[in-house]
C-alpha cells in the first residue's frame, strides 16, 4: 500500500500488516497507484476470512490411510471446526461417542469420589495410567463433598458384569471382587510367579471367561466372553490385582468417550460388537470375534493401553467429549 504522512515529506510503500488504526484530526486519503495503467482505485478493506473446513473426501482419505480404529497423525491435528462438523463421521469410524454426563468433566478433568476406601488403590493406579498416557491430568481422586464422578461397588451378577459405568460413575461387582477364585480359578499362594493358559470355551481348568465391556440401555458394562487363546505370568496377587486395575481403567474409558474394539490388546476390547442383540452406539463394524492372533497379551489382564486406546482418547478430547 502506498502511504504518506500529514506533511507528506515521508511517503512510500508500507505491506498493511504493519499499520495500526489510527485517528486523526483530518484524514487524507491516498489513492494506491493502479499497476494496469487503466486508471486507480481505493482502498477498500476486507473482510476476515471464514475458516476452512477441511471436505469430507480429504478426512475421509485420512481416516482410510490410518490404521483401523486409531486415528493418527493429521487426524489430531485438525481444526475445531473440522471436529465439530464431523463429529458424527469421528464417532462412526473410531468407535468414540459423548457418554459421560454433563458436569463429569469440568475445564478437561473428572474428579473421583471412591465409596470404598478398599477400592482407592486400584482406582489411583488406573487414574494414574490414563493421565500418564494421555499428558494431562484427565483424573484426580475428589472427596465425598467435592467430586463429579463417583465410584463404588454394586451387583453385576445377574446382568453378568464386573464393572458398569453408567454416565456418572462407575460400579464394580463386589461379589467378584471378593472373590479369589475369579476370574482365574483357585490360585496357589506363592510368591512365585506362575504362568496361566486362557483358553476359549474352556472351564474346566478353573479359568473363567474373561471380560469385555459393552453398552446396552445407555450403559457400558463388562460381561462374561470368551478369550483369544494366550497365556499369562505374574505372582498370583499381583494377577488379581492388575485385573481388576484394568476393569477400572477400562471403565475409565468410556467416561472418556471410548467405545470397544475388536482387539485383544486394547484396554477397550470386547469380544463382539453386539450383545444380546443391541449393538453398540458407535461402530465402525459389527465384529463377532477379535482379530489378534492367538498368543497376543494385552487388555484387563495386564491393564495397558495401547497406542489406539490412547489416540482414540486423544481424539475425544478434540471432539469435546471430556
Amino acid at each position: 500500500m502506498y502511504v504518506a504522512n500529514k506533511s507528506n515529506k515521508i511517503k512510500g510503500y508500507v505491506y498493511s500488516k504493519y499499520l495500526k488504526p489510527y485517528q486523526p484530526g483530518k484524514t487524507t486519503v491516498v489513492k494506491t497507484p493502479s499497476t494496469s495503467g487503466s486508471g486507480s482505485s481505493t482502498n477498500t478493506p476486507t473482510k476476515p476470512t471464514e475458516p476452512t473446513v477441511i471436505s469430507k473426501s480429504d478426512l475421509e482419505s485420512l481416516i482410510a490411510a490410518s490404521p483401523d480404529l486409531d486415528p493418527t497423525g493429521q487426524l489430531l491435528s485438525l481444526t475445531s471446526e473440522d471436529y465439530q462438523t464431523y463429529a458424527s463421521v469421528f464417532d462412526k469410524n473410531f468407535n468414540v461417542g459423548d457418554y459421560a454426563h454433563k458436569g463429569v468433566f469440568n475445564n478437561d478433568q473428572a474428579s473421583i469420589y471412591v465409596e470404598s476406601q478398599q477400592l482407592v488403590p486400584y482406582v489411583q493406579k488406573a487414574i494414574d495410567k490414563w493421565n500418564s498416557a494421555l499428558g494431562t491430568t484427565a483424573f484426580t481422586l475428589g472427596t465425598r463433598e467435592n467430586h463429579s464422578m463417583v465410584l463404588g461397588f454394586g451387583d453385576g451378577q445377574i446382568a453378568g458384569w464386573d464393572g458398569v459405568f453408567y454416565g456418572s460413575g462407575i460400579a464394580v461387582d463386589y461379589t467378584s471382587f471378593h472373590d479369589h477364585t475369579y476370574p482365574y480359578g483357585r490360585l496357589p499362594v506363592s510368591n512365585e510367579p506362575i504362568t496361566i493358559t486362557l483358553t476359549s470355551d474352556d472351564d474346566s481348568t478353573g479359568v473363567g471367561d474373561g471380560v469385555a465391556a459393552h453398552a446396552a440401555s445407555g450403559y457400558h458394562y463388562d460381561a462374561d466372553v470368551h478369550y483369544v487363546t494366550t497365556t499369562i505370568t505374574g505372582v498370583p496377587a499381583d494377577l488379581l490385582e492388575t485385573y481388576w486395575v484394568g476393569v477400572i481403567t477400562h471403565e475409565l474409558g468410556h467416561s472418556l468417550g471410548l467405545d470397544h474394539t475388536p482387539y485383544f490388546q486394547d484396554i477397550m476390547a470386547a469380544q463382539s460388537g453386539t450383545e444380546n442383540g443391541q449393538s453398540q452406539e458407535n461402530m465402525k463394524y459389527d465384529w463377532t470375534d477379535y482379530k489378534d492372533a492367538n498368543g497376543t497379551q494385552g487388555g484387563t489382564m495386564t491393564a495397558k493401553l495401547t497406542q489406539r486406546d490412547i489416540d482414540r482418547a486423544k481424539l475425544t478430547k478434540l471432539l469435546g467429549y471430556w
